[in-house]
């Protein structure tokens, strides 16, 4: 009878310790999971920022300067971090979010925004499109325009040809055949010429292919 006893005794506290760690497992998975839930949520926050679509306080000077203190940055696909690296959109994209203005960050996407002007009519920090260098009939490259006068057409871009990176390219026959649109985004843009400030000059110029 004692050992029958002792035997449903032991059995008894047996089961109060596994309901217990069963409960302590399932408080331990449930706060894990509200932990990451929270840090989710902190990234959030973090990587929100206001979208202006009020460029009329941007003026294209101002936007081709910055630019080119990102001449050297290194071409990386898919990236549009200064850190890693930029391919085409993620360049644009990164420097017109430095003037808080959302823009699509793939290439294809900018055909479907802002004003469309000529060639002709382009100036600094218009957004220039071209073909894909092995698709003709493709969207496949956007740099920002860095001037548009007595010294030639200019662009600013990250290429992945041979400077492999944000460079200065001057517009050639190549670009010319892959050229197809000029998209305006900043409102000082559509001002008479007379009333834009010169592009500063003695600006030293690099050449690349895509």
């Amino acid at each position: 009878m004692r050992n029958k006893l002792f035997t449903l005794i032991i059995l008894f506290f047996a089961a109060i310790f596994c309901c217990d760690s069963a409960y302590a497992k399932k408080r331990k998975k449930s706060h894990k999971h509200q932990t990451v839930r929270v840090s989710h949520y902190q990234v959030d926050i973090q990587d929100f920022h206001d979208i202006n679509f009020n460029t009329d306080s941007i003026s294209g000077d101002s936007l081709v300067n910055f630019a080119q203190t990102l001449i050297g940055t290194r071409y990386v696909s898919a990236c549009s971090d200064p850190s890693v690296g930029f391919d085409c959109s993620g360049f644009v994209h990164y420097v017109y979010k430095s003037f808080n203005v959302e823009v699509p960050r793939s290439s294809n996407d900018f055909i479907n925004v802002g004003e469309k002007v000529k060639l002709e009519d382009a100036r600094p920090g218009d957004v220039i499109v071209f073909t894909s260098p092995t698709h003709k009939h493709t969207i496949g490259h956007v740099a920002i325009v860095l001037s548009n006068d007595g010294d030639g057409f200019k662009f600013i871009h990250s290429t992945s040809g041979k400077e492999h990176g944000v460079t200065i390219t001057m517009m050639d026959d190549t670009y010319r055949r892959r050229f197809i649109q000029i998209i305006r985004l900043l409102k000082q843009n559509d001002m008479p010429a007379k009333n834009k400030t010169p592009l500063l000059a003695n600006i030293g110029f690099a050449t690349s292919l895509m």
